[in-house]
């Protein structure tokens, strides 16, 4: 029995048995694949949605535009748009509500109707990050935060609350209740995280470069050269320790994009920090350089330089369709912590404010990105929120259909106003067209995160009774089923047959998740038996080994004749 190990959960999946089992009484004889299918040469086409927020240059939304208004470029061709709509919170809460408001847009100038409009479900995700988070600007953040929780989450939005700090914890899973969600943040006012110690060492390094530049002679063989080369070690410590907290908190960010990757809707990440270093240790090394005329020292940047990185993870962000924004705890101020203490008169502000810049450089960046907004600069965050809250509510849903490729590639997207060149325009650059078993596989990874209730196939998973493997391992049987009537057979030599690739994964509710484990099923049953089939259902059984505790497990079926995927799922306690 070959046996598949997780990287968190150590889940092991194994087929014990694959066969169909009798669940009634035989039909009569009839003729053809089960369920009657016929199959044709088709193209799959796939709708491309990209979400477009428009601004004037006051920064307002504007609004009234029409589908002819806009251009839309994949990989240097023009797209016709199919789908077009105007949205605002107006128009969403008529359209929930069964109603249509007479100010509703048209999609497209005459002679197109106005469309039904689809209002896709819309995931937030509250991401605080202690690591980098300085505690008395995350409280104050928080605050207003929580105030934004209060007056907006409403339908159609769902978010929920992570923290990060050296770990990443799912501390309120997806959910409508503002209640709930400003519990969990109100929770988070304890936590210290890492970034006050890091500011610290830093503080520690800057005060030793400017005593050094004030009196070179104040420790007694402690000067010139032996000293510099001492802070270059110092600083360049500081720097690798700070590059590994970053390398730690994009991972982190990547594990909560794969959370989402499957999700049906909007996504987005409202990350809230001090702010991340693109290139650590470089506010000190232009410190050290301004002190002891050093610019060869600069060259070191290059070292911990982490562009590409954050370049990685935006485009792991546009290929999720996920929007990232920002938000800067530390406010104004860009010169506290860096250098710029009035005790000392002789570091360059300069040189100080390089540091500053570099960490809210990589929120702007990261927000550029993908198409959000960064909120920096500001010690009042209220502002920013409100525009936040408008991306949620205020947009304009374009909508193309490509041929699906049935494979991963990667395009890239342009949109303009031609007659408005004056307009901002933000939305994902990018758009990674996924195989059909990449979308699946996506999928079953977020059901273990929310609801997803879609089962055409009507799959049926049940446990058996848990059996201990080990110390700390027990062995947790399922058996999945569905009718043989939901797959599609093909006539294949004397033989029907049907072809299946299955996904398993597996969470624990405190918040750790395995790999999705993939495997591949074929159905096979002789002609003359193929019309009884069809009142018979098929078994797979599967093994899962566990730790103790609550797990959350998805199934996902992708039948590679009709591309058709059904999911299911279910809380699994291990003793």
């Amino acid at each position: 029995m070959s046996r598949l190990h997780a990287v968190v959960l150590a889940v092991a999946v194994a087929t014990a048995s694959a066969a169909p089992c009798q669940t009634g009484p035989a039909p009569s004889p009839a003729a053809g694949p089960v369920g009657g299918l016929s199959f044709l040469d088709e193209v799959e086409v796939t709708v491309v949605n990209v979400d477009v927020f428009v601004r004037n240059r006051s920064g307002r939304r504007v609004e009234g535009l029409r589908s002819a208004d806009f251009r839309v470029i994949q990989d240097g061709l023009e797209m016709p748009i199919s789908n077009f709509a105007e949205l605002d919170q107006e128009i969403i809460e008529h359209v929930l509500t069964g109603t249509r408001p007479e100010s509703l847009p048209p999609a497209a100038p005459a002679p197109e109707a106005v469309p039904e409009v689809e209002i896709r479900p819309v995931y937030a995700v509250l991401y605080i990050d202690h690591e980098n988070l300085n505690p008395l600007d995350r409280n104050r953040v928080l605050r207003r935060v929580r105030e934004f929780v209060t007056d907006n989450l409403r339908a159609p939005v769902q978010m929920m609350v992570v923290g990060y700090d050296r770990s990443l914890e799912v501390v309120e899973p997806f959910t409508d209740s503002g209640l709930a969600i400003n519990g969990a943040l109100r929770d988070m006012t304890t936590i210290s995280g890492g970034r006050a110690d890091r500011d610290s060492d830093r503080q520690e390094i800057l005060e030793r470069i400017q005593e050094a530049v004030a009196d070179p002679g104040n420790e007694a063989g402690d000067q010139g050269e032996g000293l510099q080369m001492r802070l270059r070690q110092q600083i360049m410590a500081y720097a690798e320790e700070e590059a590994m907290s970053v390398n730690f908190t994009l991972d982190a960010l990547r594990e909560v994009m794969a959370m989402m990757s499957g999700l049906e809707g909007r996504k987005s990440i409202i990350y809230v920090s001090s702010g991340l270093s693109m290139t650590p240790g470089v506010g000190l090394m232009h410190e050290y350089a301004s002190a002891f005329h050093d610019t060869a020292f600069l060259g070191r940047r290059t070292q911990t330089d982490r562009t590409r990185a954050f370049q990685s993870l935006t485009s792991t962000a546009n290929g999720q369709d996920i929007t990232l924004y920002t938000i800067d705890a530390s406010g104004l101020n860009p010169l506290e912590g860096y250098g710029a203490d009035t005790r000392f008169g002789v570091i360059d502000p300069g040189a100080s404010s390089i540091g500053r810049k570099d960490y809210q450089d990589s929120l702007t960046y990261m927000a550029q990105q993908t198409g959000g907004l960064a909120v920096v600069n500001t010690n009042d965050v209220a502002d920013g929120l409100e525009l936040i809250r408008d991306d949620l509510f205020s947009y304009y849903s374009i909508g193309y259909a490509i041929s699906d490729s049935g494979e991963d590639r990667v395009h890239r997207i342009e949109v303009s106003l031609p007659a408005h060149p004056e307009y901002e325009l933000r939305y994902r650059r990018r758009f990674v067209e996924k195989s059909r078993e990449t979308q699946v596989q996506d999928r079953v990874f977020s059901s273990l995160m929310v609801d997803v209730d879609d089962n055409p196939m009507e799959l049926s998973l049940t446990a058996g009774s848990r059996v201990p493997a080990s110390d700390e391992r027990w062995t947790a049987p399922l058996h999945l089923s569905f009718p043989l009537s939901r797959v599609a057979l093909v006539p294949e030599g004397g033989d029907y047959v049907g072809r299946l690739v299955l996904f398993v994964g597996a969470r624990e509710l405190d918040g750790r998740q395995s790999d999705t484990q993939r495997q591949e099923h074929e159905i096979r049953i002789p002609a003359a038996q193929v019309a009884a089939a069809a009142a018979q259902s098929f078994g797979i059984d599967l093994q899962l080994l566990m730790g103790r505790g609550q797990h959350r497990v998805g199934v996902g079926v992708l039948d590679l004749v009709t591309r058709q995927a059904s999911y299911a799922r279910l809380i699994l306690t291990v003793p």
